[in-house]
């Protein structure tokens, strides 16, 4: 079965076709800065760029315009028509109670709308993209893997706020967590990897990146997760505030005389590590500066990482001990300083770091007889959708 596999940012189209289930990626594609005269588009056949270049994309429609374009070229010879395209699953954000992996019907496009304030970045596009492919395809199933949807799991007691109940009964308030297909994607292959039992494991997934986020997985089941109502809870984020006194909002409103909308503004848009340190977003920046003195930027990063820390503490008591602590994203993967600080925190508990294969970037970093596995895996999101998509289709 061909599956396409649609990733869409505020302004980017990815994408994959993949022939399922053998999970063989025959071709993929990535188009930047949407929106502009100048957006790059890149496309690859295998392992083989085919396609590079500048070009004005006004919106997300004409980026996938091009892209279906792409893979009936038959220079390439990868699909004869559109007719022959089992499936298209998007890696979508947010629906309130339809999230899961879904077939994206009528009452799923209208919970997207209903939510699009939850995800204003994403939301518009991907409805703009479902809907052209349900033009385009109009008998082909279309499934949307939410990210929420691996965290559906987690118990009712964790998902609440301590708001007036009708907030959570009436209007949807609860925490829905998101980088789900990332932290089940490392699940399963935490699990592959160490030879555990599928159905008794305790890992704690740790996405860190631009938009960073933590999960507690018991028997490959979300039980929590550092995000909440929106990705801006949790850890510090690139430009995010992460977890906050809500009365700060007022407060800082008053004293800068500035609306509710500029004050939320700044804690999505000015926050985070790039507005503690007032170097960057981009932890290899904020390193830079700590290597020539900067004061803030340090302050960003011993803040992340004790966010990291204290997030790990909680998980590991929620889950009565743990198997693996796994690393993933561009922080995660690259940041071999970061990861020894989180894993020596945990020597307490016969944590035990091998400095060379963590210098190295290895994939399983403790060493052998360590009472907790520390990995450094690279996340497959668009895989956990192509299987979520297979599956949807197949039930």
């Amino acid at each position: 079965m061909q599956i396409i596999v649609c990733n869409i940012g505020s302004s980017s189209f990815k994408f994959q076709l993949l022939d399922m289930p053998g999970e063989v990626q025959r071709a993929r594609g990535y188009t930047e800065r949407v929106g502009t005269g100048d957006a790059i588009i890149t496309y690859w056949v295998g392992d083989r760029q085919v396609f590079h270049e500048v070009m004005p994309v006004p919106s997300h429609r004409e980026a996938v315009q091009h892209a279906l374009g792409f893979l009936q070229d038959p220079a390439h010879g990868l699909l004869a028509s559109l007719e022959q395209i089992g499936g298209v699953g998007f890696k979508a954000v947010q629906a309130g109670e339809k999230n899961g992996s879904v077939l994206l019907a009528d009452d799923v496009l209208d919970a997207m709308e209903a939510y699009r304030d939850l995800a204003p970045a994403h939301n518009p596009p991907y409805l703009t993209a479902i809907r052209m492919f349900r033009e385009l395809l109009p008998r082909t199933p279309l499934v949307g893997v939410f990210e929420p949807g691996f965290h559906t799991t987690i118990p009712d007691h964790a998902r609440v706020y301590g708001a007036p109940y009708d907030w959570y009964a009436d209007h949807g308030v609860r925490k829905y967590g998101y980088h789900g297909a990332s932290h089940k994607f490392i699940a399963t292959e935490t699990v592959r990897q160490l030879s555990l039992d599928p159905a008794n494991h305790r890992i704690i997934s740790c996405h860190l990146g631009g938009s960073s986020s933590l999960c507690a997985i018991r028997n490959g089941a979300s039980l929590d997760t550092s995000m909440g109502f929106t990705p801006q809870s949790g850890l510090l984020q690139g430009t995010r505030v992460g977890d906050m006194d809500p009365f700060v909002l007022p407060y800082i409103m008053k004293k800068k005389g500035i609306t509710l909308e500029k004050a939320l503004e700044e804690c999505s848009k000015k926050g985070g590590l790039a507005g503690l340190s007032g170097i960057s977003a981009d932890m290899r920046e904020i390193n830079a500066a700590i290597a020539g003195g900067n004061a803030r930027a340090r302050l960003a990063r011993d803040r992340f990482i004790y966010d990291i820390k204290r997030y790990v503490g909680e998980f590991l008591v929620l889950l009565g001990g743990l198997d693996a602590l796994v690393f993933t994203g561009g922080i995660g993967q690259k940041d071999a300083a970061l990861r020894a600080e989180v894993l020596e925190a945990l020597a307490f508990m016969g944590v035990a770091i091998d400095a060379a294969k963590n210098t190295a970037h290895a994939t399983v970093i403790t060493v052998p007889g360590s009472r907790v596995t520390g990995l450094v895996l690279v996340t497959d999101e668009e895989i956990v959708v192509a299987r979520e998509t297979v599956r949807v289709i197949g039930a």
